[in-house]
């Protein structure tokens, strides 16, 4: 018995795919594109092998739920989106077993999200540069971004735990805190360089 070529799948056509009922194909790609990448993040960080199995599993079930039910904005990285499901996930579970969990690897995770580019920043030098980028911020920005986007928070609880007055004005100040950052990104030719040339 041959087996069948993994096709790839563009953002576009997994989301299609899901939506028609086709999923087996986009579930063998995904183990293919995300998997890898999530299991050695997971292990990087106090995880075993079956643990970043069931953690994907659960990544994956969550984004098809989301995708069924309208929710997955058209346009976004399917890769991060999944990605940054399991890691939060695995967050969590991790604190639950009181497992350690390095805040380096949180913070250039989350500026991962932001920039697909650098879900692969591994080396000194770009940790160094994302670990600069989130000092220059200021901790308030850098507390803030790392609730709404790393932790996914909901605005009106990132206003009761930071001293926000409304979810209106914690909403405002990351957008702000958010546009700082992806400027800085922008302004930087090292970045641009690891962006462009990697």
């Amino acid at each position: 018995m041959f087996l069948k070529r993994k096709k790839k799948y563009s953002d576009i056509e997994i989301v299609q795919e899901i939506r028609r009922g086709n999923s087996d194909g986009v579930l063998r790609f995904l183990y293919t594109s995300v998997q890898p990448k999530l299991t050695h993040w997971i292990m990087r960080n106090s995880g075993s092998e079956d643990e970043a199995q069931d953690i994907f599993q659960d990544a994956v079930l969550s984004f098809y739920e989301y995708v069924l039910e309208g929710k997955f904005e058209e346009g976004k990285s399917v890769d991060g989106f999944i990605f940054s499901i399991g890691r939060n996930k695995w967050i969590n579970r991790a604190k639950q077993l009181n497992k350690n969990v390095s805040s380096t690897e949180f913070e250039e995770s989350f500026v991962a999200d932001e920039v697909d580019a650098f879900s692969d920043a591994n080396s000194s030098d770009k940790s160094e540069k994302i670990e600069s980028l989130l000092k220059k911020l200021g901790e308030r920005c850098k507390e803030l971004l790392t609730k709404s986007i790393f932790y996914n928070m909901k605005m009106v609880d990132i206003a009761s735990t930071m001293g926000f007055s409304t979810a209106d004005a914690a909403k405002t100040k990351n957008y702000k805190c958010k546009k700082r950052l992806m400027k800085m990104i922008k302004d930087d030719d090292q970045i641009k360089g690891w962006l462009f040339n990697d």
